[in-house]
């Protein structure tokens, strides 16, 4: 992704501008020493650069020589670049996708104060229609969804239904996540099984290593008021004793996780039953991805009333990409 030809020159973060298509690099000098037209080398080349700062305001301009940025740091120096890349050499040709049409049943999704008694997890509780979008994109394919809100059927609750396949179709992506708990579901593609993990729309999908404390009870005696106090205050301030928490021995570890599920969308909340927001408590939808073996024709969904369904997509993708590497820890014992 990023070379740099001094090892005295770190790269201390590389990222997409918050405001821009540019791509932010920020560097700092390690050992106390002037270092001299240090160069960053990218796949493609930089055609266009400046400086700026840790807010990514612009600070002036920045130096290109032969697609590449040349810069010079004095000892221990921070400096921020925001640059623009060329095309790649080479590209592929996107994906060709196919929404497919699905048999709705279930309004997954409300607006704003509307009621529901039965909502994504059958309690009420809601994905917010407001921040559900019509179309996702994911990975250069799309997902249709169906419209949301006002009682509209959004979802399909897995009942072994087949789906058909357009032809030609190598890959099948399908947006779903589950009520509660995750989930297990066997999906079918003629003889062949593949076996997924559906992950709850709701909760943590991380968690660092969570400490458990022992909780112990103890009761608090009433303030006592001051000699000469006269009584009407004394029979106000004799409060009746109250019980309090007191966390204070630590018995055990609840290790860290990572669902590596992809996420496809998430909200920062949800509705409750009674269309009222419920802050912080995330909603999320997972992409999954089924390589189609040839001549098939048809997807035979799982049967699990846990699991719910929002769009299914048909790609005329083949090749298998695997990852070179987690760019998130794995929290590997």
């Amino acid at each position: 992704m990023l070379r740099v030809s001094n090892s005295r020159v770190r790269v201390l973060a590389l990222k997409k501008a918050e405001d821009t298509d540019e791509v932010i690099v920020r560097l700092v000098e390690l050992d106390g020493r002037p270092a001299n037209n240090v160069r960053l080398v990218f796949p493609s080349s930089v055609i266009a650069a400046r400086e700026v700062n840790g807010q990514e305001q612009p600070l002036g301009r920045a130096t290109i020589v032969g697609g590449q940025l040349v810069a010079s740091f004095t000892k221990y120096q921070p400096r921020t670049f925001a640059l623009k890349l060329g095309g790649p050499p080479n590209k592929l040709s996107a994906p060709r996708s196919e929404s497919l049409s699905l048999p709705y049943e279930l309004a997954v999704a409300t607006v704003d104060g509307e009621k529901s008694v039965k909502g994504f997890d059958g309690a009420g509780s809601s994905l917010p229609s407001e921040m559900l979008p019509t179309a996702l994109d994911y990975g250069g394919i799309q997902f249709r969804l169906a419209p949301s809100g006002e009682n509209k059927p959004n979802a399909v609750v897995p009942r072994g239904q087949s789906i058909a396949l357009p032809q030609g179709m190598g890959r099948v992506y399908i947006l779903a996540a589950a009520t509660s708990d995750d989930q297990k579901a066997k999906f079918k593609i003629g003889e062949q099984v593949f076996d997924l993990s559906i992950p709850s729309w709701g909760g943590f999908i991380g968690q660092w290593d969570n400490r458990l404390w022992k909780q112990t009870e103890v009761q608090v005696p009433p303030r006592q008021p001051p000699a000469g106090t006269p009584p009407d205050i004394v029979a106000q301030l004799q409060l009746p004793r109250t019980r309090i928490d007191v966390y204070g021995e630590m018995v055990g570890i609840t290790p860290g996780f990572i669902k590596r599920t992809p996420i496809a969308w998430f909200a920062s909340h949800h509705h409750n039953s009674n269309g009222t927001n419920e802050a912080y408590s995330y909603s999320y939808l997972f992409a999954y991805a089924i390589d189609v073996p040839l001549g098939e024709r048809a997807l035979t969904l799982p049967t699990n009333d846990k699991i719910r369904i929002l769009a299914i997509t048909a790609s005329n993708e083949r090749a298998e990409v695997t990852p070179a590497q987690p760019l998130y820890d794995t929290l590997e014992r």
